[in-house]
């Protein structure tokens, strides 16, 4: 009996730690296009030099970057952001993004929701290394 709710302790400790790894709410079902700017800081999103992403793959590098930021503990002091990043989904909606990207594609890179600027997110090196041949390519 003993082993028993060992065992059951085991599954039910694995389950809320699966369910705790969930890093973010950020949306990325229905992804009809991307938009992306070189930012002009936080204060507004940039509508000039706008570069439209809408094919398969490129939306995909997006819904990775989305799917695999951590939530960065604490409050960050940084400045103004590279790119700023508008996703539209196909009933409409519309979500914004600043990002910074880091110049190793080896490194990590940062992520902020315009509607949360208080909380930033960490983007994977492999992340970075698709958004550095997606955004910069040739450089």
């Amino acid at each position: 009996m003993k082993h028993r709710h060992t065992s059951v302790f085991a599954l039910v400790t694995l389950s809320l730690t699966l369910t705790g790894c969930a890093s973010n709410d950020f949306r990325t079902d229905g992804i009809e296009e991307v938009r992306v700017s070189g930012s002009d800081g936080f204060s507004s999103f940039q509508e000039r030099d706008i570069v439209t992403f809408d094919e398969p793959e490129s939306i995909r590098v997006f819904e990775d970057m989305l799917r695999e930021a951590d939530e960065i503990p604490g409050v960050a002091n940084v400045v103004g952001p590279e790119y700023d990043i508008e996703i539209r989904f196909e009933d409409g909606e519309t979500d914004r993004y600043y990002l910074w990207l880091n110049d190793d594609a080896k490194s990590a890179s940062s992520l902020y929701d315009a509607d949360d600027t208080n909380i930033g997110y960490r983007l994977p090196a492999d992340v970075t290394e698709k958004l550095i041949n997606l955004l910069e390519p040739g450089d």
